[in-house]
């Protein structure tokens, strides 16, 4: 630094203070009625950044208000979801039950006329090892079910029989497919007694003992039970002949197409007390 300026050091740095102190007063004495210099420069340089401030706030104000409403929304759509989900499950489960009581009417309806005294039920398992053998129903010993009693479907048509052991609310049937079921049975037309018996294998059933002279038997023709076992009532629908075979036995081979339809065994009856007479 020149020696001149250490010398005068601080009588320069007090003539620039006076100097910048005189400059900051002249430019804030007002102009008349117009604003001083000093306003017009801070106006300048904050008015862009308040107008920048001023649209930030309101576009967050904005945004907030969005995220509010959306979240409102959103909070009554899932409502409305969660409300059609309950409105959906209600009317599938009245559809239900209108069903359930459509057969149950149609089935005690049919029955009315034929059988003095059944109970409906409910099926609720199938056998495991094969469906051909045998289902369980929702009634059991209390609703005075017992060994032997017939069971049919809601056509009226004839499925099997209740089978021990019988347990207070469940029971077994014993469905005319299985292999060890057998049922006394004439043809409807030709009058042709027999014993139809199960073929769990091939979910079908053979009707046994027909000797090889016998002609009159025809293929199509209805099947229906005798009585004659004492288990089965007289008169219930079993099945329809589909072919007749002749090999080096005494009898025939004969194959039927039972009735039993399981898309259609939501609901059985089992006779408890049938009535009529032999065929």
């Amino acid at each position: 630094m020149p020696r001149f300026l250490k010398a005068h050091r601080g009588g320069i740095v007090l003539a620039a203070l006076l100097i910048g102190q005189l400059t900051v007063l002249s430019i804030q004495v007002p102009l008349g009625d117009e604003p001083s210099y000093f306003e017009k420069a801070v106006f300048f340089v904050l008015a862009p950044l308040e107008h920048a401030f001023h649209g930030l706030f309101e576009a967050a104000g904005r945004l907030w208000s969005r995220y509010v409403y959306l979240r409102t929304v959103e909070g009554q759509n899932q409502q409305m979801r969660d409300e059609l989900f309950h409105l959906r499950q209600e009317n599938l489960l009245l559809r239900n039950e209108i069903g359930r009581l459509k057969d149950v009417r149609e089935l005690e309806g049919f029955l009315a006329g034929v059988h003095s005294s059944f109970v409906v039920a409910s099926v609720i398992g199938v056998d495991a090892a094969n469906v051909y053998r045998s289902i369980v129903i929702d009634r059991g010993s209390r609703d005075g079910l017992k060994a032997n009693m017939a069971v049919i479907d809601r056509a009226g048509n004839l499925i099997g029989r209740i089978v021990n052991p019988v347990a207070a609310r469940e029971a077994t049937i014993q469905l005319i497919t299985d292999d060890n079921c057998a049922v006394n049975v004439r043809s409807s037309e030709s009058r042709v007694l027999g014993q139809l018996t199960g073929d769990a294998k091939n979910g079908r059933c053979l009707l046994r003992y027909i000797l090889a002279t016998e002609e009159r038997l025809a293929e199509g023709e209805e099947l229906i039970t005798t009585g004659y076992d004492r288990i089965f009532p007289p008169g219930l629908k079993a099945g329809r002949v589909t072919s007749i075979a002749k090999d080096n036995s005494l009898f025939r081979k004969i194959e039927v197409k039972p009735y039993l339809d399981f898309r259609d065994l939501g609901r059985v009856a089992v006779l408890t007390a049938p009535t009529g007479g032999r065929p």
